[in-house]
């Protein structure tokens, strides 16, 4: 890695990194403050059961006669089972995007690729810009449900919440890993942004509909979303090691992939 390349690239994006994570703590609370009022309230309980089944099992809500009114089912419904997933991947897409293709189709990577550096190096700079880029992002999500939850007094099992965002930088580093890929494989700066999205959404699908129904579960082997379940890390019902495992390795191949692609790759600055 190139150190003066990385603080700058890291600064260039600290306002993108700030945005998200504001907005993502700001909501966390929102949602942590109507928590107590919700559990209180008489009918809660009877709101689940308005919706059928299928629909419960993509929000990750109990489909059984008792209602799981514990934060973590709660708060994987509201945030984590699906929109936490969107976001990040969004946010993954649009830094892969500005660290690679849009450097190269503005010009700004003639100035690092003429200096004495090799292209690898400055590859793997980028990418660690990315990948510090999710943490940060990751940890905000994470430092906004402890604040929250402390603050109104609502008690959490810390490091089950640390392990599922590990599982969640795991799932965010394939999304940017493949954007990456994209990037570094077409000159234009719309298509590699397409792709990726596309990408996105059909694993994004897949998903959603391994959740419809048991004849539809197999599905989730095809898609990285398939891996990521927060309820069930939260609730101690899966220990994620083995999904940690295989995203780390696929966002590595892809990677490393895209390093030799890059290294190749006749650039026209």
């Amino acid at each position: 890695m190139n150190d003066a390349l990385y603080w700058v690239m890291l600064k260039h994006e600290s306002k993108k990194v700030m945005g998200y994570s504001m907005g993502l703590i700001l909501y966390e609370w929102l949602v942590t403050w109507v928590y107590p009022i919700l559990v209180e309230s008489p009918v809660i309980e009877d709101i689940p059961q308005c919706f059928p089944d299928p629909v419960k099992r993509v929000f990750g809500v109990s489909t059984g006669e008792e209602v799981d009114m514990s934060y973590e089912a709660y708060i994987s419904a509201q945030l984590l089972g699906r929109l936490w997933t969107l976001l990040i991947s969004v946010y993954g897409i649009s830094a892969s995007n500005t660290l690679v293709t849009h450097m190269i189709k503005k010009g700004f990577m003639a100035y690092p690729l003429s200096s004495p550096v090799s292209r690898l190096e400055i590859l793997n700079t980028q990418i660690g810009v990315l990948l510090t880029e999710l943490s940060l992002v990751t940890g905000a999500t994470l430092g906004g449900l402890y604040t929250a939850t402390s603050f109104f007094d609502i008690k959490i099992p810390r490091w089950q919440y640390f392990r599922m965002g590990i599982l969640g930088l795991c799932l965010s580093s394939v999304v940017s890993a493949y954007s990456l890929l994209f990037g570094v494989l077409f000159d234009s700066e719309e298509e590699p942004v397409r792709l990726a999205s596309a990408l996105s959404v059909v694993f994004y699908g897949l998903d959603v509909v391994s959740c419809l129904s048991d004849r539809f579960s197999g599905l989730k082997c095809f898609t990285p979303f398939g891996m990521f379940r927060p309820q069930e890390v939260l609730q101690e019902k899966i220990l994620p090691t083995k999904e940690c495992i295989e995203l780390s390795s696929i966002s590595g191949i892809v990677f490393l992939l895209a390093g030799v692609i890059f290294r190749r790759k006749n650039l026209a600055l």
